[in-house]
C-alpha cells in the first residue's frame, strides 16, 4: 500500500509538472529586437526592463496569454542582421521599420495587418488617424507607423561661447543668411569649422522648395502630382551645389564622407562647434539640451533655419511572416501607442534602476550619482522610431530633443505635400530598382557630402547612368499606383 501510495503521488506530481510545462508552453513569446542610438544595455539590464514590463502585462493589464522577449540591438543591426534574420525565418516577432517596409513586404518578410485593425490594433488606428496611411502598401496596412512629431524643426546649433559678440544670429533664419553668418564665423576663426557635414542640405532644400520624395528616387514639386526623377530637381541639385561651395570655403568638416564620427560625436566634442539637425523642440530647449549633452563644458545656442513638411514617413512597426501569434503581436503594438506605462519603460527603463520619481510622484530625474549616459538602460533616442512619442517621461531635465506640445502644433501647421500617405510597391519593377540602387549608392554620398563639384560632370553623369539604370521605368509605374491611388482617396 506504501508502494502504490508513494507511485501515485510520484504520478501526480508528474502530471501537475507536465500540466504547468503545458500552461507554460501555451504562452506565447513575443520577440522584439529593439533598435538603439545609444549604447546597448547589458543583457541583465535588459531582463530587468523585460520582467518590469511582463509583470505589468500579467498582474495589471491581466494579460496571460503572451510575454514579451525584449532584445536591445545597435541601430546598424537593423540595416544588416535583422534583414538576414528574417531571410531564415528566425528574426523578430516585430519587426522595426526605417525606410524598408516596400522591400520587406516585396520579400515576404511582413504580414497584412488589416484584420487587426478593428480589433487589437483599433485603439492605435484610432488615435493616429490618417497617419496610418504611411503604413498602407498595395491596399492593406503593413506597418502601424510611429505617432512622433515627424514635423522637426530645424536648427543651427552653435557654440555660443565663440558665436557671441562675433556675429548677430537674429539674423539667421534660412540657408541663405547661415552662409553669410558661417562666412562671418570662418573670417574669425579661421581655424574651425561650425558645421559637422552637408548630407542634411538636400532635406533643408525640399522643404524650402516644396519638393516631397516619394519612396526613395521619386519626388513631386510643390502642389503637383505628376511624379519626376527626384535626383534631377532644382531641389537637389542646388542642395549639391551648396555642400560643394561649403566645403570649400572651410565651412564644414573637411573629411566630408570620409569621416566616421556621427553628427552628434563630432559636436558634442567639439571636433565641430555647429551642426544642423532637426527636432520637435524649440530652439531654447535644444539648446539647453546641448548644453547637457556635450564632453567639453561649452555653451551651445540654436536658432530656427527651417520648419519640415509633412512627409511620407518610413519608420514604424511591423509583424514578422515567421510569428506564431500575430494577433499577441498585434495586442502589443498596441500598448506601444495607447499604454504609457509600458512605452514609458521600454523607451526609458525601469523605476529605481533606471530612474527614480521626485516625493510626490510629478517629476522624474536620474538615480543619485548617474545620468543618462551611465545608468544601465537607455533607449531614448529610439522614442523616434516606433510607437507613440508623444508619451514620455516628465524628467526634470529632458535630454530627448522632443516636446510632444511643440511637436503637435508642428505637426498641425505643417504644408501636406499632395501625395501625403502613398507609399510605392516595388513589385513591377524590382529589377530596375535594384539597378537605380546600385547607381546611388556610387554617386550619392560625394554629392550630398560635397566631396566632388557636382558642375564638374559628375551630377550629369550621374543622372545618365541613372536613365540607363531604368529610373524612369520605375517612375512611370509608381506614377500608375499614385493616380490609382488618388482615384481611391478622392
Amino acid at each position: 500500500m506504501r508502494r502504490f501510495l508513494a507511485l501515485a503521488l510520484a504520478l501526480v506530481m508528474v502530471l501537475s509538472l507536465s500540466a504547468v510545462g503545458a500552461k507554460a508552453d501555451d504562452v506565447t513569446h513575443i520577440k522584439l529586437e529593439m533598435a538603439t542610438l545609444m549604447t546597448v544595455p547589458s543583457l541583465e539590464a535588459t531582463k530587468t526592463v523585460e520582467n518590469v514590463i511582463n509583470d505589468y502585462l500579467a498582474n495589471t493589464l491581466g494579460i496571460t496569454d503572451y510575454v514579451l522577449d525584449l532584445t536591445i540591438i545597435p541601430i546598424a543591426d537593423l540595416f544588416t542582421i535583422v534583414p538576414m534574420e528574417l531571410a531564415g525565418g528566425s528574426g523578430p516577432d516585430l519587426v522595426m521599420l526605417f525606410d524598408n517596409m516596400p522591400s520587406f513586404v516585396d520579400q515576404g518578410y511582413l504580414i497584412p495587418l488589416d484584420d487587426f485593425l478593428d480589433n487589437e490594433l483599433k485603439p492605435t488606428a484610432d488615435k493616429i488617424g490618417n497617419i496610418m496611411n504611411n503604413g498602407r502598401l498595395g491596399g492593406s496596412v503593413y506597418m502601424i507607423p510611429r505617432y512622433f512629431g515627424t514635423v522637426l524643426d530645424w536648427k543651427f546649433i552653435y557654440n555660443n561661447d565663440l558665436v557671441e559678440g562675433k556675429y548677430d544670429m537674429s539674423k539667421v533664419h534660412d540657408m541663405d543668411s547661415l552662409e553669410e553668418c558661417l562666412a562671418a564665423l570662418k573670417e574669425a576663426y579661421p581655424d574651425e569649422h561650425f558645421l559637422v557635414y552637408t548630407d542634411q542640405f538636400y532635406v533643408m532644400q525640399n522643404f524650402a522648395t516644396h519638393t516631397a520624395q516619394v519612396g526613395l528616387y521619386a519626388a513631386t514639386e510643390g502642389d503637383s502630382t505628376t511624379l519626376v526623377n527626384y535626383y534631377a530637381t532644382d531641389a537637389y541639385h542646388d542642395a549639391c551645389r551648396r555642400a560643394y561651395e561649403f566645403r570649400q570655403k572651410g565651412y564644414c568638416d573637411p573629411e566630408g564622407s570620409a569621416n566616421t564620427l556621427s553628427h552628434d560625436e563630432a559636436v558634442m566634442s567639439g571636433s565641430s562647434k555647429g551642426v544642423i539637425m532637426g527636432h520637435s523642440a524649440d530652439a531654447a530647449a535644444i539648446g539647453d539640451m546641448f548644453d547637457k549633452m556635450n564632453y567639453y563644458g561649452a555653451d551651445f545656442e540654436a536658432v530656427t533655419i527651417g520648419i519640415s513638411d509633412l512627409t511620407n514617413d518610413g519608420c514604424g512597426i511591423g509583424i514578422s511572416y515567421s510569428c506564431k501569434n500575430p494577433s499577441a503581436a498585434a495586442s502589443f503594438i498596441n500598448l506601444l501607442y495607447c499604454d504609457e506605462f509600458v512605452w514609458d519603460t521600454l523607451i526609458y527603463g525601469a523605476e529605481g534602476q533606471d530612474y527614480v520619481w521626485n516625493e510626490d510622484h510629478t517629476v522624474c530625474d536620474y538615480p543619485e550619482g548617474l545620468d543618462a549616459n551611465t545608468i544601465p538602460y537607455n533607449c531614448m533616442y529610439s522614442c523616434g522610431i516606433i510607437g507613440n512619442g508623444f508619451q514620455g517621461l516628465p524628467f526634470a531635465n529632458s535630454n530627448t530633443g522632443s516636446n510632444s506640445e511643440y511637436g503637435m502644433e508642428l505637426m498641425n501647421k505643417a504644408w501636406a505635400p499632395p501625395l501625403y500617405g502613398f507609399t510605392p510597391s516595388n513589385v513591377n519593377v524590382m529589377n530596375e530598382y535594384a539597378a537605380v540602387s546600385n547607381v546611388v549608392s556610387q554617386y550619392k554620398d560625394v554629392l550630398n557630402f560635397g566631396d566632388v563639384d557636382p558642375d564638374s560632370g559628375v551630377y550629369e553623369q550621374f543622372l545618365s547612368d541613372l536613365e540607363s539604370a531604368g529610373i524612369n521605368a520605375i517612375i512611370a509605374d509608381y506614377q500608375a499606383q499614385a493616380d490609382a491611388w488618388l482615384a481611391a482617396n478622392k
